[in-house]
């Protein structure tokens, strides 16, 4: 990997946290509509570290392991509790879709 690629995927990374933060920052705000443009933000910047990590240039064990670790950092609820806590109405359809999958990856 390239240094400007690593620094990308680095920069990415502080982005995802800091949009991370602001989640945190505004969880106690009674109007959703923050809420849910920075989870989909970070949705979004999650989407393309992901994109990154398993294009054919990098793909490996380790890169998922790494998906993996993104996902345990930004997502513990999901792997606490099956689901985030904080799935929205946009959202839900999707879930409900990928909740089949799931069934299918645990077995």
């Amino acid at each position: 990997m390239s240094d400007s690629k690593k620094y990308q995927l680095q920069d990415l990374i502080e982005r995802i946290e800091a949009v991370d933060r602001m989640l945190k920052e505004h969880a106690s705000n009674p109007s959703s509509f923050m809420i849910e443009q920075y989870e989909a933000k970070k949705i979004k910047l999650l989407g393309y570290l992901i994109d990154e990590l398993v294009d054919s240039r990098l793909r490996s064990p380790y890169s998922l392991h790494l998906v993996s670790l993104a996902l345990k950092k930004f997502y513990p609820d999901l792997t606490k509790a099956g689901k985030s806590k904080r799935i929205n109405n946009r959202l839900d359809k999707s879930y409900k879709e990928l909740k089949a999958l799931e069934t299918v990856l645990a077995a």
